[in-house]
């Protein structure tokens, strides 16, 4: 218990040093006081609407794997805690992509459910399976090769086991949602053949190429990331699935790049008529290039936000200046916020940062709940144990 007032009163100190001032406010003495009350009498803390949203946009803001961290006060938020019914956890999910879907001009969304009960045996109140809530599947042919996304195998192996019975399985066949209320799993919600429509997915064609269309690739436009777990000064919220915008390489340098993932570079390859018996013809750099102008021209063609990875270094160098004059330490993991391409030339190359883990207030690792019992580790280790960093809540591959 001590520990969690430990972080209660971190994050609260936080809340009062970005939101109000005099930093002496009696208010915060007051909610502190109501805070430990509420913690020695029960071992928790329940959040107030205003705690819920700017704890939210503060985890976004310490996310050190995120490039994006210069809009973190521009979070919309949904309280969705009351909300324990699987129907009407779909429909709140179905609002989440729609609403940050915005007609296209993506807006950074998070939906908070009920929190984890510390100390507790009891099964999460709320989880979610899939990793994103728009993914692909993965489907393992007879000769060993995954027609889809191999990323996906495991999951589209539990969901046809869950009952999934997918209507075709193609290359870009997008998944049901597989939720657990209380420990209890429920039926995969094959909610993209019920409303096709909410399922926001980009066709690829290349600004110079006609024949580029022929590869028939496609992504979805919003990535909302699902099986996190956000932590609000030491309560956790295992289910908070968010959103931001995409930045292409993301796409096109690593989803649909990858050996391990689409693999498509030497059809693209093949398509541009490049050399590729020899590396010294650098023919995966220029297919890799070709890519990602593609996925960008697409996006634009369809009206949906994206960021370049030029634009988006920029912008992070506004949000450390932003850090700087607010005299806090400018955290950040380096391998994350430098794009997969090109990366000698955008600023967070040649920069250093401070690799802490704010841990009172931030998006985690959580295992994955079995179909039987839930699993109640962050990043591997107990609640009371280490974590590891938190990867980019809204950059993911």
């Amino acid at each position: 218990m001590q520990d969690l007032y430990i972080q209660a009163e971190a994050f609260i100190s936080s809340m009062q040093q970005f939101e109000f001032k005099p930093a002496n406010s009696r208010k915060w003495v007051q909610r502190l006081l109501e805070i430990h009350e509420s913690i020695e009498s029960t071992g928790s803390y329940t959040h107030t609407s205003e705690e819920l949203s700017f704890g939210a946009k503060l985890a976004w803001r310490n996310s050190n794997r995120c490039i994006g961290r210069h809009y973190w006060r521009q979070l919309d938020v949904f309280d969705c805690r009351s909300i324990t019914d699987a129907s009407q956890i779909y429909k709140a999910l179905e609002r989440h992509v729609e609403q940050s879907y915005n007609g296209g001009s993506i807006k950074s969304t998070v939906s908070i459910f009920a929190p984890r009960k510390p100390n507790s045996e009891t099964a999460d109140p709320v989880r979610i399976l899939n990793h994103q809530l728009i993914r692909y599947a993965g489907f393992k042919q007879s000769d060993g090769t995954v027609l889809g996304d191999p990323h996906s195998q495991s999951l589209t192996e539990t969901l046809i086991a869950q009952g999934w019975d997918p209507e075709e399985k193609q290359a870009f066949t997008p998944m049901p949602w597989s939720i657990q209320v209380y420990g209890k799993q429920c039926k995969p919600y094959p909610i993209f053949e019920k409303k096709p429509g909410l399922l926001k997915e980009v066709l690829l064609e290349h600004p110079e190429n006609p024949a580029f269309k022929k590869l028939g690739l496609k992504w979805y436009g919003i990535p909302i990331l699902s099986d996190m777990a956000l932590v609000i000064g030491g309560i956790v919220y295992p289910c908070a699935p968010f959103n931001g915008w995409y930045m292409g390489t993301e796409i096109g340098a690593r989803n649909l790049a990858d050996e391990t993932r689409y693999n498509t570079l030497p059809k693209i390859a093949e398509l541009f008529k490049l050399e590729t018996k020899t590396n010294r013809s650098l023919w995966r750099d220029r297919a890799l290039i070709e890519l990602n102008r593609a996925v960008l021209h697409s996006f634009d063609c369809a009206g949906i936000r994206i960021g370049d990875h030029h634009s988006l270094t920029r912008q992070f160098e506004k949000f450390c200046e932003a850090e700087a004059k607010a005299q806090c330490p400018i955290t950040g993991d380096w391998s994350w916020l430098v794009p997969p391409i090109s990366a000698s030339q955008t600023p967070t190359f040649s920069q250093e940062f401070d690799p802490e883990v704010v841990q009172h207030t931030n998006f985690f690792y959580q295992t994955a709940p079995s179909e039987k019992t839930e699993s109640k580790e962050l990043d591997g280790a107990n609640n009371k144990g280490e974590r590891t960093p938190p990867r980019c809540p809204y950059h993911l591959n």
